[in-house]
């Protein structure tokens, strides 16, 4: 019993992303929120909002690059973390 409780603990400590979302400001006022995304989820890309490589993510990646479903998430999921968003002129 007390192994299932440590491998749900480590699993869900391993699950939990380095990268945070983040909430920008438009020129007009209105506020939205950009979510990380990876080569998975890459539908989650705003246009807009410069990205960067999340370290966190990406050693923790190597680090548990045994397991193959640590890493398939991490990069899948979350690899690219919002940072700044620059309002795009017409």
């Amino acid at each position: 019993m007390r192994q299932i409780i440590l491998f749900a603990a480590i699993a869900a400590i391993l699950l939990t992303s380095c990268a945070d979302d983040k909430t920008f400001k438009k020129e007009d006022g209105t506020e939205f929120t950009a979510k990380p995304y990876g080569w998975m989820s890459k539908e989650r890309q705003v246009e807009g909002v410069e990205y960067d490589l999340c370290a966190g993510n990406l050693v923790l990646s190597c680090v548990f690059g045994e397991t193959v479903i640590v890493p398939v998430l991490l990069t899948g999921l979350e690899l690219w973390e919002p940072v700044s968003y620059k309002e795009q002129k017409e």
